[in-house]
């Protein structure tokens, strides 16, 4: 089986920055020599995610990950070591090498098909978009001219067409040679489980407009299949106007917006995403100009989804259609979104109206209107619950608030809360004290039914783990000063050490690659590290700055300690030999009061590495 050649996994590592590879999951900052942002694997308010770019390795002390370059791909797109070298190599066009043993390359993983057979399929479907065949000049009409798209619009977005006939669409797959496993699970295809080939195969999406779904590298994911009159009457699912692909190995609908791969290029934290209702109204708005729109699959939107959001701006603009459904969706959205860290605004369109009237008619002008009018969370949920805030009884009074003191429990910040009991204290007429009382009690009795909570992440994890230990400081020092390591080598006995507990094992496999002069950092150490627990604990020391002022002074004091500490050992396991000792064998006994007279003298005498002039 071959394997990807060292020379170019380096050349990986040199070449492609972890800030860049990082930022396409969540937005950074520069902190002095470090980049920090939003954990990318957990939800989070508060930034707790930093970039070391001269190391090129990343420390999230929200969930207690930390690795390099490759290990920050292979967790957040659940690869193995080698997919995320692929991955990688893929994605900046770092050309492949493999170790030459005459062994075809590997199959790909089931991932990487997946995401190779969606780029064949959208290809597919955006030619039989352009092509010339009555169904294709159907289509392109109905784009033209009922949906009121630019054709250039479709081609910027691989806009495609599913023919009626799907034979040709599922032949043209099947042969480009993909596993059956692929075929099976890519979700564009119709295969019986226990099918041997694809022979029987049909297509899921015929006579069907093509809107590909990206995910937020920009890869096609997944489609979402609009019904046209060319939708066939034996179609299982033609009453239905938009169908999206079912969920598969790298398609989660709760974990997906669609548009974010765009809108992210065009946001910072002092601008909002704006969030509409379907993928058709986010085209719309690209079309005129408003790039920071996203829309979930045709579900409501997640928590997932809405964390994904705060990574980048902690606002969010809500363009509702005019309806009540559309108003019963966004008050199921606000405690998510409160509990999110979002600064939520409201942009309700007249009754009638949508997002792609709007914009269509009065263009990204028709929005700045909107805006001009917008409502905060708390004056829309005050008026979507009491309509009629002038007759409102004190109980409806009470009601609304109960419902909106749910939605705030959710919310960390005592300050932000703050502010929104305030401003429902003014809409509502209601006393401020009184309302800061119910709230306490509502908490209280929300706390009560939910028992104990876990421990946050942050505080389960060992991230914040200080150098409690003399192992622990060498194995920190040697990972930033590789050259002083050669030196512990020949200093440290291995005796000295306790491979029982984890500093003293990484340190003994440091010293061990140190003599055979292999050890060059954590890439030596890097596989023959036993689980998630060392390579985290790894990362992390590699990820502290180096504060000693003089390395080699603090690396000879832990080398005595670790050296008084055997000595001790030693000593004792001696008085317990000499207290055991045959008294009629006076050779024995000279002797072993000889090894302690030795022993004391060495305790004055501490190794320490001395370096070349």
């Amino acid at each position: 089986m071959p394997r990807i050649a060292r020379s170019c996994i380096e050349t990986i590592r040199q070449q492609v920055s972890l800030v860049d590879v990082a930022g396409a999951y969540t937005q950074m900052k520069r902190a002095g020599a470090q980049w920090r942002g939003l954990s990318p694997f957990n939800t989070e308010k508060t930034p707790s995610f930093y970039v070391h770019p001269e190391k090129n390795v990343f420390h999230d002390y929200s969930s207690g990950n930390a690795g390099d370059l490759f290990r920050f791909v292979m967790l957040k797109e659940n690869l193995g070591f080698n997919d995320a070298i692929e991955f990688i190599a893929s994605r900046y066009n770092v050309p492949l090498e493999y170790d030459n043993d005459g062994a075809p390359p590997e199959r790909a993983s089931l991932r990487k098909e997946l995401f190779t057979l969606h780029e064949v399929a959208v290809d597919y479907f955006h030619r039989a978009f352009f092509a010339d065949h009555p169904e294709a000049e159907f289509i392109r009409q109905y784009w033209t001219e009922k949906r009121h798209f630019p054709i250039e619009v479709a081609r910027e977005f691989k806009i495609g067409l599913a023919p009626s006939n799907g034979d040709g669409f599922v032949k043209y797959i099947v042969d480009k040679g993909f596993s059956m496993e692929a075929l099976k699970a890519c979700g564009l295809l119709y295969i019986f489980d226990n099918a041997r080939d694809a022979s029987r195969a049909r297509a899921r999406f015929r006579g069907r407009l093509m809107i590909p779904i990206r995910d937020i590298q920009g890869r096609v994911i997944a489609f979402t299949a609009r019904q046209t009159d060319l939708t066939p009457d034996d179609d299982s699912s033609k009453e239905a106007k938009y169908v999206n692909s079912p969920e598969t190995p790298i398609f989660y609908k709760s974990g997906v917006l669609f548009g974010l791969d765009h809108a992210r290029q065009h946001i910072d934290e002092s601008k909002a995403f704006v969030l509409v209702e379907g993928q058709l109204d986010c085209l719309r708005c690209f079309e005129q100009g408003v790039h920071t729109a996203v829309a979930p699959q045709g579900t409501a939107i997640t928590e997932q989804q809405l964390g994904l959001l705060r990574k980048y701006t902690p606002k969010l603009e809500v363009l509702l259609d005019g309806d009540r459904a559309g108003q019963k969706g966004a008050m199921r959205m606000l405690p998510l979104a409160l509990a999110a860290g979002l600064e939520v605004y409201f942009l309700p369109l007249p009754t009638g109206l949508d997002p792609d009237d709007l914009l269509r008619d009065g263009g990204g002008g028709g929005l700045d209107a909107l805006r001009e009018k917008r409502l905060t969370a708390m004056k829309f949920a005050v008026q979507s619950l009491l309509p009629n805030m002038g007759q409102a009884t004190p109980r409806d009074k009470a009601a609304t608030l109960e419902t909106l003191y749910t939605a705030l429990a959710g919310c960390d910040s005592a300050i932000v809360r703050g502010e929104y009991l305030d401003e429902l204290a003014h809409l509502t007429r209601t006393d401020r004290s009184a309302m800061e009382s119910d709230f306490r009690q509502h908490r209280q009795r929300d706390n009560r039914a939910q028992g104990p909570r876990p421990l946050p992440p942050a505080q389960e994890n060992k991230s914040n783990e200080k150098l409690t230990s003399a192992e622990s400081v060498l194995l920190f020092v040697a990972l930033h000063r590789p050259d002083l390591a050669q030196f512990y080598a020949q200093t440290i006995e291995h005796e000295w050490l306790d491979p029982s507990k984890r500093d003293g094992r990484l340190l003994g496999l440091i010293l061990a690659e140190s003599e055979n002069d292999h050890w060059e950092g954590v890439e030596t150490l890097e596989p023959l590290l036993e689980n998630e627990d060392e390579r985290n604990y790894i990362y992390q020391l590699l990820t502290r700055e180096l504060s000693f002022e003089d390395p080699v002074q603090a690396v000879n004091e832990c080398i005595r300690r670790i050296f008084e500490q055997h000595l001790k050992g030693a000593q004792q396991a001696l008085e317990e030999r000499i207290l055991n000792a045959n008294s009629g064998n006076p050779e024995q006994t000279r002797a072993l009061h000889h090894e302690r007279i030795r022993l004391r003298r060495l305790k004055h005498q501490p190794p320490q590495i001395e370096l070349p002039t």
